[in-house]
């Protein structure tokens, strides 16, 4: 009986074994197929500080302005109703305006919106696409915005500035 016992458990074994080699196997070419297939970072990676390119770039500055421009109108139109809106003495002639201007606001907020919208995301636009054109020039891989780079990497805030600005 003692051999009957022992016969599974070396067959056990010898399972044993070859599963965990099989698995071994498999572990060591997923390993290798991931070292090989990872993304290799030779060129190093670029930073810009966003904001410092916001504030001196010509074409955003002008964006800004523009932006800022029409804002004012809205409030000045605000200003301009809520005056109106003293001046009158009935309450129903009160609600009536409240709902016009309430009305009014919302299709200029909506016009607002979205014209800001459309700048910022052409001064984006423009800002990437300079950037892009850095990033292949200097062979880096990414080029990130500062505060996602703790240490290392190379600063282009200066340079990308000056090429935005020569463009327009």
């Amino acid at each position: 009986m003692v051999t009957l016992h022992l016969v599974p458990v070396v067959c056990m074994t010898d399972i044993i074994t070859k599963i965990g080699d099989k698995i071994m196997k498999n572990i060591l070419i997923t390993l290798l197929l991931m070292t090989f297939c990872m993304p290799v970072f030779a060129g190093g990676v670029g930073y810009i500080n966003y904001e410092k390119v916001i504030l001196e770039y010509q074409f955003a500055k002008n964006t800004a302005r523009e932006i800022e421009t029409k804002a004012n109108e809205i409030e000045k139109y605000l200003e301009a109703k809520e005056a109106e809106f003293n001046k009158l003495e009935s309450p129903v002639q009160k609600n009536k305006l409240e709902a016009t201007v309430r009305n009014e606001m919302k299709t200029k907020e909506a016009a607002f919106n979205d014209f800001r919208n459309k700048k910022e995301e052409l001064v984006y636009t423009k800002i990437h696409a300079v950037s892009e054109k850095i990033r292949l020039e200097k062979g880096l891989d990414a080029i990130l915005d500062r505060r996602s780079v703790f240490s290392g990497g190379v600063d282009i805030t200066d340079e990308l500035i000056k090429k935005l600005n020569s463009a327009n």
